[in-house]
């Protein structure tokens, strides 16, 4: 879809990379052409930037995971997404900048022809990358609003106005797809896709299969979401995706290692430093929570805040960091700080990891997707919370230490009165820095337990929103099926739950 959002600027931008009528108006050094990998990079890139970003005009899911909260204008915070129209850029981003891009450059392969089985092969690879990342980039859509424009939202010329689908239909789609995908790349297994054009896989032959355990541990992902709506379902895939092979260690992560070059930096990097503005912190919420299940504090924490000497936080005793007043502005020099780990402008962006999978097989075990139960809930648990602290650096003994204390072990009623209690609070912990799954794990599981600010609450919000409003251009322009939409799934509010969020 070119441009549900924008559509008549997005006519004219297609207009005018078009052919002129004459030679004479050729200009030789603006191409009218491109090449489907440069278009693969760029939907890669952006589609990573989106999930990564911090600003508030694009991203905020740290603050509805309450992980940040902000310091000068904290409205992002009390829950205000119409002023800066924060629902219409991501929508606009991974519709116009992603899937357009993904849609161009499946266009352009297609009409390849190959002169050998090889060639064939490769093709057929660079198809399935493409629409492995077409499936993760409408996952998050859904998850963002549920129904969104799914069947006609390639083709801006047949369908300008596409209508909305169905979120639980999608979903069953996209798992469809990433199965097929993945006998795509398992059939070509020895064959090269998109070479250095793919900036996470680097896509030579052995990515092939870091492509097949990100497409099957996404499949778990989906059908763990799904699993309170259609738990014989969600259990059939489950054990198919895990027998076709998911993640086995930190190693198959699927991130975007970012360059210390401008315009390849991670985009924390612009919002954090470049921007010369301190507008986040640690959410008091986060880190008193953090620093509350062990004494000394998450071994984490290091890793995830510092404390400024000129001039010092004031720490609360028995307490190793201070977060700020969540929903309120906040004094930046007073709270404990983002560490510069997340400074760092080759910093990699994660949009899924092993760790993140460990905890959804705990959570498919407890729901009873796979077998092993409790028993084998404790074990995907602690492999989940080892990956997350190997990943950040934590070391081995440290781990052992944290497993055994009695606010985290499986075991222990102390770590959590319910599994969901246990696994939602240490998921949150992991999955810092990811605020979408953060923010989605929180919906799925209801834990940790976070409470709307008192600033929201004054505006009549009483909940944590779990969705994103409709984009405002969706309502002006595609209006009829706008109202559909809004109507199918409830209204178009920020505590209409999505179809899998039954609890």
């Amino acid at each position: 879809m070119k441009k549900i959002l924008l559509l008549m600027s997005f006519i004219g931008i297609a207009t005018s990379c078009s052919t002129d009528i004459t030679d004479m108006n050729v200009d030789p050094k603006r191409p009218t052409t491109t090449k489907a990998e440069y278009m693969f990079t760029n939907a890669e890139k952006k589609l990573v930037d989106q999930m990564a970003s911090t600003s508030v005009n694009l991203n905020v899911f740290r603050l509805f995971a309450q992980q940040w909260a902000e310091t000068t204008y904290p409205n992002e915070s009390q829950y205000d997404l119409t002023a800066r129209k924060i629902p219409d850029s991501h929508f606009r981003v991974l519709y116009r900048d992603v899937l357009a891009d993904f849609y161009d450059a499946k266009g352009m392969i297609n009409k390849q022809v190959t002169e050998s089985d090889e060639a064939a092969n490769v093709k057929q690879n660079k198809l399935a990358l493409i629409d492995i990342l077409e499936a993760y980039t409408y996952s998050i859509l859904v998850d963002t609003f549920g129904n969104v424009p799914y069947t006609q939202a390639g083709d801006i010329v047949k369908y300008p106005l596409p209508a909305y689908d169905d979120a639980q239909t999608i979903y069953k789609d996209l798992i469809t797809r990433l199965a097929a995908d993945v006998a795509v790349l398992k059939k070509n297994a020895a064959s090269p896709n998109f070479g250095g054009a793919d900036i996470i896989y680097a896509g030579d032959a052995a990515s092939n299969g870091k492509w097949v355990k990100f497409a099957n541990s996404l499949i778990v992902r989906l059908a763990v979401n799904i699993s309170d709506v259609d738990q014989a379902y969600a259990a059939t895939q489950v054990q198919a995706a895990i027998a076709s092979g998911v993640m086995t260690a930190n190693a198959d992560n699927t991130k975007l290692v970012y360059l210390t070059t401008s315009g390849n930096q991670n985009p924390l990097y612009a919002d954090l430093v470049v921007s010369k503005r301190d507008d986040f912190i640690p959410a008091e919420t986060f880190v008193a929570a953090m620093d509350a299940v062990v004494p000394g504090g998450d071994p984490r924490m290091t890793k995830y805040f510092v404390n400024a000497t000129k001039p010092a936080p004031v720490i609360p005793a028995g307490r190793t960091f201070v977060g700020g007043t969540y929903g309120e502005a906040n004094v930046f020099a007073t709270y404990s700080h983002i560490s510069a780990t997340l400074n760092n402008p080759a910093y990699p962006a994660t949009i899924f990891d092993y760790s993140e999978l460990q905890f959804l097989l705990a959570e498919a075990a407890e729901k009873g997707l796979i077998p092993g139960g409790s028993a084998a809930a404790k074990t995907y648990y602690d492999a989940a919370i080892t990956a997350s602290m190997t990943d950040w650096g934590v070391a081995p003994a440290s781990i052992t230490t944290y497993l055994a204390q009695p606010k985290v072990s499986y075991t222990n009623p102390l770590s959590g009165a319910t599994w969901k209690e246990k696994i939602g609070m240490q998921a949150w912990f992991a999955l810092y820095n990811r605020g979408f799954e953060a923010w989605t794990s929180y919906r799925r599981l209801d834990f940790p337990i976070l409470k709307s600010p008192t600033t929201a609450v004054n505006k009549n919000i009483l909940t944590v929103p779990v969705r994103y409003t409709y984009p405002g251009v969706e309502q002006s322009v595609n209006g009829t099926n706008y109202k559909k939409a809004a109507s199918d799934i409830g209204g178009d509010l920020m505590n209409t739950k999505l179809f899998w969020d039954k609890f």
